[in-house]
């Protein structure tokens, strides 16, 4: 679809899917590190609990003895159950009993859910480890709806995907509810299946625009695998690992000058990846895409004006993201407002995209709070450097190091689950 349009240039969207090359069933795969983190809150009674059972079942049944698992649940605080353990046949009979022995816990009576914690138990579990598998993996089964996971174009997101800033691993947040769109079984036990089997490790796209003006450029790439996030333009992208059957989504915008506009262009895209099991690289594949023509700025299409709306709320929610990690507070809000404003301004304004936006504002208000709050008490604390002053702080930092050396000893212990000694 067309989505700006002026006397010199016209911007384009173009929708790019990507998936793995299809194989049929391995009879060998890459061991696995997986940490599984449930919800046990009041919310997860009767069916969804039940549902969660099952699927952990099932991925117990199908790690091998080479692949291992942690398990962490959470309500309104988290907790390791399992350490990272290989899934022979004890280990599995271990994880089972964990799993059976589940129960939901009242949040009313306990507080609040505290997934982001879990979340971040998890990565610690998969850092602190000795010995690594090829790959590793987080899942999270829980019945809570992330205010910025993905919103597809065709259907309502049930699974989705983001991945750990500081760490190369994916967390697969699988959203479990009684609702018609809700996960079946046999759509869980699918998704857990192809979890489990990495057919591509360190995926990487080169992306660039064919055509008889060479001023065709591409403005941006952003993934919406979980929470949009910018790729940039050039040069090669990481996309990180594949998974068997896994689908992932790209909005590419294209910049044409008003000259060469309506006319065909040729997407060409490079992409190479290793083979997980002897970790060697593949020969760069090169493939050449037809972009279809776009359609006009006033189209009446309720499907190019979602579109539309669309790119401008996954374009707002990348930019403003990448802002804030700069501490450019304010001007992400205003991103994010002009957005908001943007698509009051459609024929069609969407109820679910002005909903994301809104929980973008309210997330970056709470954050900009906690950045007042951190700075007045910083202030209130400070004190004239004199030589007692000093001596004080150094006193300080000496605790907090000797602290933090005590607790890197106590996490280490998380690579020596399967030591023999």
């Amino acid at each position: 679809a067309i989505v700006a349009a002026n006397r010199n240039y016209e911007s384009y969207v173009v929708v790019l899917k990507l998936k793995p090359p299809h194989l049929t069933k391995p009879a060998r795969r890459a061991p696995i590190d997986l940490v599984a983190v449930l919800d046990v809150g009041g919310a997860m009674s009767g069916n969804k609990l039940r549902l969660m059972k099952n699927s952990m079942r099932q991925v117990i049944s199908s790690l091998r003895p080479t692949d291992r698992l942690s398990i962490v649940a959470f309500s309104a605080g988290s907790k390791r159950l399992l350490p990272l353990r290989r899934m022979t046949g004890g280990g599995q009979r271990s994880a089972r009993r964990i799993v059976d022995a589940l129960a939901a816990i009242d949040r009313t009576r306990e507080g609040t859910p505290v997934k982001n914690d879990a979340v971040k138990k998890a990565a610690k579990v998969l850092e602190d480890r000795r010995e690594k598998n090829v790959v590793a993996s987080i899942v999270v089964l829980s019945d809570i709806k992330d205010s910025h996971a993905g919103i597809s174009i065709h259907k309502p997101s049930l699974v989705s995907t983001t991945r750990l800033t500081h760490l190369e691993v994916p967390v697969h947040a699988v959203r479990l509810g009684e609702s018609p769109h809700a996960l079946s079984d046999d759509a869980l036990a699918k998704f857990v299946g192809g979890l489990l089997n990495v057919v591509a490790q360190d995926v990487r796209i080169q992306l660039e625009v064919v055509s008889r003006s060479r001023a065709v450029e591409i403005a941006g790439v952003y993934s919406l695998s979980g929470r949009p996030v910018s790729l940039g333009s050039s040069d090669w992208i990481r996309l990180g690992d594949l998974y068997a059957e896994e689908e992932r989504e790209f909005l590419v915008e294209l910049k044409v000058p008003a000259a060469s506009a309506g006319s065909h262009h040729v997407l060409t895209v490079r992409s190479s990846y290793r083979n997980p099991l002897t970790r060697e690289p593949l020969i760069p594949v090169e493939q050449a895409m037809l972009v279809p023509r776009p359609h006009a700025v006033r189209s009446s299409c309720a499907r190019i004006e979602r579109l539309r709306n669309f790119h401008v709320t996954a374009r707002a929610v990348a930019e403003s993201s990448r802002l804030a990690e700069h501490n450019d507070l304010s001007g992400a809000h205003h991103l994010l407002s002009s957005a908001r404003a943007l698509l009051l301004q459609s024929s069609k304004p969407e109820e679910e995209f002005l909903r994301w936006l809104e929980a973008e504002q309210a997330e970056l208000q709470r954050r900009r709070q906690r950045q007042t709050l951190r700075n007045s008490r910083v202030e209130e604390k400070a004190e004239p450097l004199t030589p007692t002053s000093a001596w004080r702080a150094a006193e300080r930092l000496a605790k907090v190091a000797i602290m933090r050396k005590s607790m890197n000893r106590v996490s280490d212990l998380h690579g020596f689950e399967n030591a023999r000694f």
